[in-house]
């Protein structure tokens, strides 16, 4: 497929702008360097409040500053790193399209939205890496054990349908479409969204070849969702999706269920119990453990077990799996009774010469930001070509669909 030329704008490869003062500490600030690090007079009124004088609280969540290591995975992204993450060797903050770098994007992956809703698409993502790592020990399971008969009867192509709920921007979409196990692959083909930017970018991206359905999951019929799937058969291989996380995360107000958004894991499970897949995958926040005590993961792996899955509940770390993000993100991987469940993938990444059991070192920031056009006295209007990495994926499914009539 030919390169597709697009501005730095399209790209979201702009940064935001700053006053002198935040110009001034950017320019300070030493990779690795943080805000506490900077001479005083560099520091905002509320940071120094925060870190000085507040016995309760050290630094405030949204002026935590930190030059980025190239030689080094990011902290967490967030929504909220653009005004946080500075630039490894340019006196700026990152950009959206840096930050989707982090996340695992491709880069002819194109948001749709405003700067400030495209960075929350690529805050509110799950690494592409981690969710292909995981994608792909499950179906080294189907491999192993093939229950309910999948890869046989109907699905004897070896292409298994998906159901994708919670989109967001699609990065754990990506992952399930990039994951491969021999000659078996997941085809996502219906994407359940409530923001009506993140549904324009799926759009953008997946074409017509996926679903995109533009509700909230609290009102919608989980069979029409299913209809979509066009199944051709009694069962449903895989439902993924992350349900919001802002009710148990740190960048949140952490009101857990009392928020409405906490509510939303059940309605995913909802779903599982209706549909009844032979495999899920849910995400959440690690914080989610703490939240009442332990009492709310308790209440979600008792209802998983009340509706029939075996499953592991597993902190994964992005970074370990290639992504170059120190990412912490929990997973509910599941699999119908009684087959056995499904273990968590082994990690690929690592400080090399620390761990016996990796390979690879850790992607760092500055490999992750290779290639990326310099915005020194750049023009953003400036074009650039980029490689439709996206599309060719959704080509092989397609020709899958194709040759089995899918």
């Amino acid at each position: 497929m030919r390169k597709k030329s697009i501005s730095l704008r399209e790209f979201s490869h702009i940064p935001r702008k700053v006053g002198p003062k935040i110009q001034q500490r950017i320019n300070a600030l030493k990779v690795g360097q943080k805000m506490q690090d900077l001479p005083e007079e560099f520091w905002h009124d509320s940071f120094r409040y925060y870190f000085k004088e507040d016995p309760t609280r050290n630094g405030g969540p949204n002026l935590r500053l930190i030059r980025l290591d190239p030689r080094r995975p990011s902290l967490t992204v967030t929504g909220f790193v653009f005004n946080k993450f500075v630039h490894p060797t340019e006196n700026r903050y990152i950009t959206p399209r840096e930050a989707a770098r982090l996340q695992g994007f491709p880069d002819d992956f194109i948001f749709h939205g405003a700067l400030t809703s495209v960075q929350r698409q690529v805050g509110n993502a799950v690494p592409v890496q981690l969710a292909t790592a995981i994608t792909e020990a499950i179906l080294e399971h189907v491999e192993q054990h093939k229950p309910l008969g999948l890869g046989a009867q109907i699905y004897n192509s070896g292409c298994f349908p998906a159901l994708s709920l919670f989109s967001g921007a699609g990065g754990m979409d990506i992952g399930v479409l990039r994951a491969k196990h021999k000659k078996l692959v997941f085809d996502v083909k219906t994407c359940v969204e409530c923001d009506h930017d993140c549904c324009e970018t799926l759009r953008k991206n997946f074409g017509s070849r996926v679903n995109v359905v533009h509700e909230d999951i609290s009102t919608l019929d989980s069979k029409q969702a299913l209809d979509l799937c066009n199944t051709r058969s009694t069962f449903l291989p895989l439902i993924i999706g992350g349900p919001p996380c802002q009710a148990f995360s740190q960048a949140g107000k952490q009101k857990g269920v009392n928020d409405d958004r906490g509510k939303l894991i059940f309605e995913f499970l909802r779903f599982v119990q209706e549909i009844q897949p032979v495999y899920f995958v849910m995400e959440n926040v690690s914080n989610l453990r703490g939240v009442a005590k332990g009492g709310l993961l308790r209440e979600i792996q008792d209802r998983i077990d009340e509706i029939g899955y075996n499953f592991t509940c597993n902190l994964l770390c992005a970074a370990d799996y290639g992504a170059a993000q120190l990412r912490r993100r929990l997973f509910f991987i599941g699999v119908k009774k009684p087959y056995p469940a499904v273990q968590a993938p082994l990690p690929t990444h690592g400080d090399v010469g620390e761990s016996l059991f990796v390979d690879n070192p850790y992607v760092g920031v500055g490999e992750a930001f290779e290639g990326l056009p310099s915005l020194k006295n750049t023009d953003l209007n400036t074009e650039i070509a980029v490689h439709p990495v996206v599309r060719e994926a959704l080509s092989k499914r397609q020709r899958y669909r194709t040759r089995t009539g899918r």
